[in-house]
């Protein structure tokens, strides 16, 4: 075979070859695509499980904004996405063994914390889920504070208008006994005062109505009875008058133009005295407040449901901060207001101090049996005393948790636990009463606070719920 045939018949070989190859290739694509659709159709997302009808939108940036079709947020203009629902109908029935975790998140928390079950009010203890006792201490706590007693207080004001001459008390808290001198006056009007009574003793000494209205005048400028007796002996005016202490005490200074109700509560022990000598007085100035502390005020705030178990005459155990020593006092008074501000009315006992070892400012806790204390309101008139609240039980403190406008507590439902809504009531140094909200016969957390990072994720609900929505 020529050269030139030769070759025409390997360039034909080289391309039959290749076509072979290709054909292969072509062949097998074409199997793999039988039976399926082509075009834009194979291309098609799969439908989802939920229907387009059920489907919601909403902006990211403000949840509040729902609507049934895409379109714009009418806030910021954003583009509305699809709203997460929590209740799809179309969703995959559930694996066998997640019973417990079907709730929503913020409407039960799965958990093995320690339960405790609510004890009957009036009951003496009660038993928790593994069957070891809780004691239950029907009894009242109240904080409070030691006050001055007001009725032991004098005021001691400037009588005249003068100079102060010589001060004798320097600072504040200083402690003085009766009669003893403060401080040295001078003022011509007293000094005017004197010597009309020696003119009148000189001049007139038979007229007792002249010599007696002149005497009383000084008695009522301050002048003492021993004053007026070296005043007549001597017949010379005293420019410098003594002004004595009226009590046994601590000298507090009182503010300026303050009269008789003036606190000393801005005064502190070490403070100097604003009163310096060579300072003038006008009448009628407040200068010191001499208090007396043989006898303290112990001043308690109760709540309102703490308020109305308490009456006068019941006896308290008072725990002074610092003291190891308790101390017993019978309640003397309820005031008959709120005080200024506050939603709590205060409660009042007398307490020994001849020590002096009561101060103002100290903590107090006061404890009275709360079960003697509703006894005494109950038997006031009858002499019977009140049944107890049968819905109401006993829980630990740390089983409520507080969030300012509701109290909640959560309730054991199989493995999880559900916060539910309760009403409280009194209060003691461990426990707090419930009046409603419970059955009695659930276990519930021990500590509430433990199961909850913020009260914006509890869904609280009550007993009332359908007993298939109970997990």
């Amino acid at each position: 075979m020529p050269k030139q045939a030769h070759g025409f018949a390997g360039l034909l070989k080289s391309i039959c070859g290749g076509w072979g190859v290709r054909g292969a290739v072509l062949l097998l694509l074409l199997a793999g695509c039988q039976g399926k659709a082509h075009g834009p159709e194979s291309t098609a997302p799969a439908q989802p499980l939920a229907t387009s009808a059920a489907q919601q939108y909403t902006c990211p940036m403000h949840p509040q904004i729902i609507r049934a079709e895409p379109g714009s947020c009418p806030i910021c203009n954003m583009d509305l996405v699809p709203k997460v629902m929590s209740n799809v109908a179309a969703a995959a029935a559930p694996e066998v063994g997640l019973d417990n975790v079907l709730a929503e998140p913020n409407a039960a928390v799965l958990s093995s914390i320690a339960t405790v079950r609510p004890a009957p009010v009036g009951a003496a203890a009660a038993a928790d889920a593994t069957g070891a006792g809780i004691i239950v201490s029907d009894t009242l706590s109240l904080p409070g504070v030691v006050a001055y007693d007001p009725r032991r207080s004098r005021v001691v004001a400037a009588r005249f208008g003068g100079r102060i001459e010589r001060l004798l008390v320097r600072s504040n808290y200083q402690p003085v006994r009766r009669g003893e001198k403060l401080l040295d006056l001078y003022s011509p009007e007293l000094v005017t005062a004197q010597q009309e009574y020696i003119f009148v003793l000189e001049n007139d000494a038979d007229n007792a109505a002249l010599v007696g209205g002149a005497r009383h005048k000084l008695a009522l400028l301050g002048l003492t009875e021993t004053q007026l007796q070296g005043l007549a002996r001597t017949r010379h005016p005293t420019y410098r008058v003594a002004v004595f202490s009226p009590y046994d005490g601590y000298v507090v200074e009182t503010p300026a133009g303050a009269g008789s109700s003036a606190s000393p509560a801005a005064a502190s022990p070490a403070s100097q005295l604003s009163l310096t000598e060579g300072a003038y007085v006008t009448t009628g100035q407040a200068l010191f407040q001499v208090i007396n502390t043989s006898q303290v005020w112990g001043l308690f705030q109760p709540t309102p449901a703490e308020l109305a178990r308490l009456r006068p005459g019941q006896q308290l155990q008072i725990a002074v901060e610092g003291q190891a020593k308790r101390l017993t006092a019978r309640l003397d008074f309820v005031e008959p207001e709120f005080r200024t501000g506050e939603s709590t009315a205060a409660v009042r006992v007398y307490l020994p101090n001849p020590q002096g070892e009561l101060r103002r400012g100290q903590r107090l806790t006061a404890r009275i049996v709360a079960g003697a204390a509703a006894a005494t309101n109950a038997t006031a008139s009858s002499g019977a005393t009140a049944p107890a609240n049968p819905g109401a039980f006993w829980l630990p403190r740390a089983a409520v948790v507080d969030l300012g406008t509701r109290q909640i507590a959560f309730v054991q439902r199989g493995a999880t636990f559900v916060p539910v809504l309760v009403q409280v009531g009194p209060r003691t140094a461990t426990q707090v009463q419930v009046l409603s909200g419970l059955r009695g016969d659930e276990n519930v957390a021990a500590n509430g606070q433990y199961l909850i990072d913020s009260e914006g994720f509890i869904q609280a609900t009550t007993h009332d719920v359908p007993a298939a929505n109970r997990r």
